[in-house]
């Protein structure tokens, strides 16, 4: 099967979307600063810019763009299809790429809190572009840091990726929140946090309004979520400024990173967001959603060792306690 036409197949057993077919060509290993693509004066290089944050001087900070070599595309319609009991459907969707920075091989935690949040804001502003586009059902935001995260370049960047489906993790926690609402309307993210805040072992950081915390059964040794103390269901809804709002999350953030980094240097950072509530075809129940989800970034340590179990991926293997990591992470002195 051609890349022209790769399509989207599930799995009938676990309800999962596979992507089936040879995609393009992804570049080799790393890139030397001067040839890094993503440096300033090699925009010809990659698509055109979709969107940036300038400076006085009408250089772009942040950039954004279509990656050039797509998991999903974005043009034409989804064309659900069955064979039997079989589900296809192509793969349309988008794939961005946003360039963190101007400067080769600088990362998060040496970014200034100002910096960190004109980030968010482009990040923030793509996806709710994204929402716009009635296709998409999920927006993930994806980063991958150094080798061990497959991040094939070393300038700071970070994916943005819509699909027509919402991936199976996602999919699990939107069930499990729901029924947790459903049982005691509450919200889990907010009864999680209220414990972990009580209990005080496995927290990392705490700010008047987000946490950091490695949670209570972690998949890798200093996995570490970060929630709004505040209940909050979709991301594009936290306010552009104040404490409260990106800036307040930039500063945790990457005090948080600084941390991480000094026990671990290659991670993947992933937004759990609320799914695209202007969906034309919206997937599961949606009634609660506003109530019973609750975003959160989380940070997901990669070691050289792979756990036995861990390449089945049936079950996880971690031979950090949490309780032992946040003690380690909060012993790390950061500005």
């Amino acid at each position: 099967m051609s890349a022209a036409r790769r399509e989207m197949r599930q799995d009938p057993t676990t309800r999962t979307w596979i992507l089936i077919g040879q995609g393009p060509e992804e570049p080799e290993g790393k890139e030397a600063p001067g040839a890094c693509p993503f440096c300033p004066g090699r925009e010809g290089e990659t698509p055109p810019t979709i969107a940036a944050v300038t400076g006085p001087d009408g250089a772009w900070r942040v950039r954004c763009f279509p990656d050039r070599a797509p998991v999903f595309r974005i043009e034409g319609a989804v064309e659900r299809a069955g064979e039997g009991l079989y589900d296809r459907m192509r793969n349309v969707g988008a794939h961005e790429v946003i360039v963190e920075c101007r400067e080769h091989a600088r990362r998060l935690p040496q970014f200034s809190d100002a910096e960190l949040t004109d980030v968010l804001r482009l990040i923030q502003a793509r996806i709710a572009d994204l929402h716009r586009d009635p296709r998409f059902r999920y927006v993930l935001l994806f980063r991958n840091q150094g080798p061990l995260a497959s991040s094939l370049i070393d300038h700071a960047h970070c994916h943005l990726v819509a699909t027509c489906v919402i991936p199976r993790r996602l999919e699990q926690e939107l069930r499990w929140a729901k029924q947790h609402f459903d049982y005691k309307e509450r919200c889990l993210g907010c009864d999680m946090l209220h414990q972990e805040l009580r209990d005080g072992r496995r927290l990392v950081e705490v700010s008047p309004t987000f946490v950091a915390f490695c949670p209570f059964a972690p998949r890798f040794p200093y996995e570490t979520w970060v929630f709004p103390r505040r209940h909050q269901h979709a991301f594009p809804r936290v306010s552009p400024e104040g404490a409260a709002g990106l800036p307040g999350l930039a500063a945790l953030l990457r005090r948080t990173l600084a941390r991480l980094e000094h026990l671990v240097t290659d991670y993947h950072l992933v937004l759990h967001d609320a799914p695209n509530e202007q969906a034309e075809r919206p997937a599961g129940e949606w009634s609660t959603l506003r109530e019973d989800f609750h975003w959160h970034l989380e940070i997901l340590p990669r070691t050289p060792r792979l756990a036995r179990l861990q390449r089945e991926e049936e079950f996880s293997e971690n031979p950090v306690p949490p309780e032992d990591a946040a003690a380690a992470l909060r012993d790390v002195l950061v500005a």
